[in-house]
C-alpha cells in the first residue's frame, strides 16, 4: 500500500483555472513532488496514491491546459471511474 502525503503547511497553494468556463481552483502541492514531476518525472509516479482528478490538475499545472470536473462532464466526457 503506498503511504499517504499528508497535506503540511510547508506546500505550496497554485491556481488553476479551466480553459472552458474560466473558473480558478486551488490546488496544494508538495514542493519535493512538484520538483520531481518539472524535472521529469511521470505524474502516476510522483503521485501513485493521487485521485485521477488531481492528477489532471497536476497535469494541467505544468500543461496549462485545463478542464474543471464541471466542465468536463458538460460536454459528455466520461471518467475512467464510472466505467468500473
Amino acid at each position: 500500500m503506498n503511504e499517504q502525503n499528508i497535506i503540511t503547511n510547508s506546500w505550496d497553494k497554485k491556481h488553476i483555472s479551466c480553459n472552458v468556463c474560466r473558473s480558478v481552483e486551488a490546488v496544494m502541492v508538495d514542493p519535493d513532488r512538484w520538483d520531481k514531476y518539472i524535472t521529469g518525472g511521470l505524474v502516476q509516479d510522483v503521485w501513485p496514491e493521487a485521485t485521477p482528478a488531481y492528477r489532471e490538475q497536476i497535469i494541467g499545472l505544468r500543461s496549462g491546459y485545463h478542464v474543471c470536473n464541471d466542465c468536463w462532464h458538460s460536454v459528455g466526457w466520461e471518467s475512467d471511474e464510472e466505467e468500473e
